[in-house]
Order: structure tokens, then sequence, then C-alpha cells
């Protein structure tokens, strides 16, 4: 065999190795059942969900009438728990990523149960919650349905599971500070740390993609 002959027989070998290396890191965060989710266990991060929702479902609702400031908190949780509740609606069945779609799930999970005792919360002091998604979430929505495959998955991690939950941590930090109701503390007490859990796991995804 020639020089040339070798040189380009070494070069089909590392080609191949190369596309073998890309096929199996595709396969290993995109393919098979997932085991992880970030570097969270599948078990732990299930168990820490199941801890999160029960912690907000036990949450007393009192009758007594919320303060302005107090409602004002009242409607930033319930906006920012839409709008991770309904991008994740989509992510769930976009999300080419099984851990995305492991945090999308989780996710929808979690605002479900934490609009449900809101709701509860609201109708008990009689104040009226948002029933539709405002301006911010649709032009997040409209951005993420214009996207496919990894771009839907990474634009999906960077609004709903890094900025949304930024956002979702600061105000459960200023109710927890600043409410003088105590439904409205024992709720974000309740749900801040799954909010900082899925903060936590959308950052190691975003790496690890």
């Amino acid at each position: 065999m020639n020089t040339k002959s070798m040189a380009m027989g070494l070069l089909m070998v590392l080609t191949l190795t190369n596309v073998s290396l890309a096929q199996q890191t595709n396969s290993t965060m995109n393919s098979g059942s997932t085991s992880k989710v970030g570097n969270e266990s599948m078990s732990a991060f299930d168990n820490q969900n199941k801890k999160g929702a029960a912690a907000v479902s036990a949450v007393a609702a009192t009758p007594a009438k919320l303060s302005t400031a107090d409602q004002d908190l009242m409607m930033q949780v319930a906006k920012g728990g839409m709008m991770q509740l309904e991008v994740s609606r989509l992510a769930v069945q976009s999300a080419t990523n099984d851990q995305v779609k492991a945090l999308a799930q989780a996710e929808v999970e979690e605002q479900t149960g934490l609009s449900a005792k809101l709701q509860e919360i609201a109708s008990a002091k009689g104040v009226t919650l948002p029933t539709s998604p405002d301006a911010e979430t649709q032009a997040v929505l409209t951005k993420l349905q214009s996207t496919s495959g990894m771009a839907f998955d990474r634009l999906y991690l960077t609004e709903s599971g890094v900025k949304g939950h930024e956002k979702l941590d600061a105000v459960m930090s200023m109710v927890q500070s600043k409410a003088t109701d105590p439904s409205m503390k024992n709720l974000a007490k309740a749900a801040h740390p799954l909010v900082k859990t899925h903060l936590k796991v959308a950052r190691q995804i975003m790496t690890a993609m």
C-alpha cells in the first residue's frame, strides 16, 4: 500500500470515529429511558417533585382579605406560574431531548398543583386571578412554536428553565420576606424549594447539551 492510500485510509477511519462519537453523544442526551435529569437521578428528581407537591397541597387557605401589596404579589406568582405551565405543556409535546421533556413534565405537574392551590387561596379571599396567558407568555409561546429539534430544547431551557425560574425564585423570595398574609407566605415557603431545584436542573441540562 502506498503512502497516499495509507493516508486516505487513516482519514476515513478518523472520520468514521468522529461520526460514531457524535452519534453516541446524541444518543446519550436524546434517546432511550432517562436515568438522570441534569445531575439528579430520575428517582431523586421524582422524589423532590412529590415532596414539593405535597408541601403545596398542605397549605391552608385562610379567608382574611389581602392587602394591596399582597394582592400584587399574588398576581406575580399567578403570572409567572401560568407562563411556566403554558410553555412547559408545549415542551412536553415538542421537546426532543429526554431530559428536557422530563423537566417539562415535572414543571407541568408542579405548576398545575401550584395554580390550583393559588386559586383556592384567591377564592377564599375574593380575589380574581387571570385566566389566560398575558402578552409576554404569548410572545414566548410564539417563539417556541417557530422552532424545533435542539433549537426548541435550548430555547425552552433558556426561557422557562432558567429565565422563568429565576423570576419565580425572586418572586417567591419576595413573598416570603414581604407578604403579611399567612397563606401566601406558607405557599411561597412550600413552593420555593422545588422552584430552586428546577432552576438548578435546567442549568445542568443546558451545560451538558
